[in-house]
C-alpha cells in the first residue's frame, strides 16, 4: 500500500464550485436564493439584475450589477447594460470597475455569489478574469450562468474546479436538496469527505 502524500490529501479536500447552469427564466437565482437562505451564511460577490420597471422603449431594461445581498442602489456607477428584444448594449469598463471587488478577500465561513454569469461582461477582460482568478480559489462559489456560447462562459462552465447542475423547469425542485448537500460538503470538505 502506498503512503498517502500531503499532495494527494490536498486534491482530495479542494473545493470544488456550484454553478446552475440553464436558461432564461428558468430559476436559476430562486434556486440559488433557497440554498444560500438554507445555509445562513455571510454571502459576498455580486448580483447582477434587469429592472424591466425602469425600461426605456429606445433602450430597453437597465441591467445594474450589485453587491451581494447587500441594498440594492442604482447609479450610474453600476448600470452595466441595456436589453431590449433579448438584445443587449453592456458597458465592459463598469464591469470592470467592479472587478476589484471580486479580489478583495472573503473571511472564513463565507460563500462567493455569482449571479449571474452571462454574456454582457464579455467583452470586460479585468472582470473575467477576476471571476477565473475566484473559481481558482478555494472559498466556496455559487454561480448562476447562462447555457450560451461564449469564450468565457465555456471557460466558467469547464473550470477543473466546478461542478455543473443543468437547471430546467422540470427539475429544479428535485435539484435544490442535491445543490444544497454539495454546497454544505465544500463548506467543510474535511467532514464531508471522511
Amino acid at each position: 500500500r502506498r503512503a498517502v502524500r500531503y499532495s494527494d490529501c490536498k486534491r482530495i479536500l479542494q473545493v470544488m464550485h456550484t454553478l446552475i447552469v440553464g436558461e432564461r427564466h428558468v430559476g436559476k437565482s430562486t434556486l440559488i436564493g433557497r440554498v444560500l437562505n438554507a445555509l445562513d451564511r455571510p454571502v459576498y460577490g455580486f448580483e447582477t439584475k434587469k429592472e424591466d420597471s425602469l425600461a426605456d422603449e429606445l433602450r430597453g431594461s437597465p441591467v445594474y450589477i450589485y453587491d451581494a445581498w447587500q441594498e440594492r442602489v442604482r447609479t450610474t456607477g453600476n448600470l452595466v447594460g441595456y436589453c431590449k428584444n433579448h438584445r443587449f448594449d453592456a458597458a465592459a469598463e463598469v464591469f470592470d470597475r467592479f472587478a476589484p471587488k471580486l479580489r478583495k478577500p472573503v473571511p472564513a465561513g463565507g460563500i462567493v455569489l455569482l449571479d449571474e454569469l452571462g454574456f454582457m461582461e464579455s467583452q470586460a477582460e479585468e472582470f473575467c478574469s477576476a471571476v477565473l482568478d475566484l473559481l481558482e480559489g478555494d472559498i466556496p462559489i455559487i454561480a448562476a450562468v447562462k447555457n450560451k456560447h461564449t469564450p468565457f462562459l465555456e471557460a466558467v462552465r469547464s473550470h477543473p474546479k466546478a461542478k455543473c447542475f443543468y437547471i430546467t423547469e422540470e427539475n429544479r425542485d428535485e435539484l435544490f436538496p442535491q445543490v444544497l448537500d454539495f454546497v454544505r460538503i465544500q463548506l467543510d470538505p474535511a467532514e464531508g469527505r471522511m
